[in-house]
């Protein structure tokens, strides 16, 4: 059987809080299960890392930063994944399951 290719998400997060849930229980609900999330905390100081880490999930990656503009954020994030595809999924967004 061939093994799916691998998608790389970056989720960058700066006090992300407010839905962050919804975002991420979007992600690990979808359909499609080969895959691993970058989740790069850009200095919150609200809850996000928390939240985040109460997900017990060996695909999802965390990663802290000091401050930056979202681009640089996402560049360096872009350094972190391995899959053969990569996308973006913000904090304040969330994916159909399909």
């Amino acid at each position: 059987m061939k093994k799916k290719n691998l998608v790389s998400i970056i989720m960058n997060c700066h006090n992300g809080e407010k839905y962050l849930k919804e975002s991420l229980n979007s992600l690990v609900n979808q359909s499609y299960k080969n895959w691993e999330l970058i989740f790069y905390d850009n200095n919150s100081s609200d809850r996000s890392a928390e939240i985040m880490r109460s997900y017990n999930d060996r695909r999802i990656i965390y990663k802290k930063t000091k401050f930056i503009n979202l681009g640089l954020a996402r560049k360096r994030a872009f350094g972190y994944c391995k899959g053969d595809y990569i996308t973006f999924l913000d904090c304040d967004d969330y994916w159909d399951k399909n």
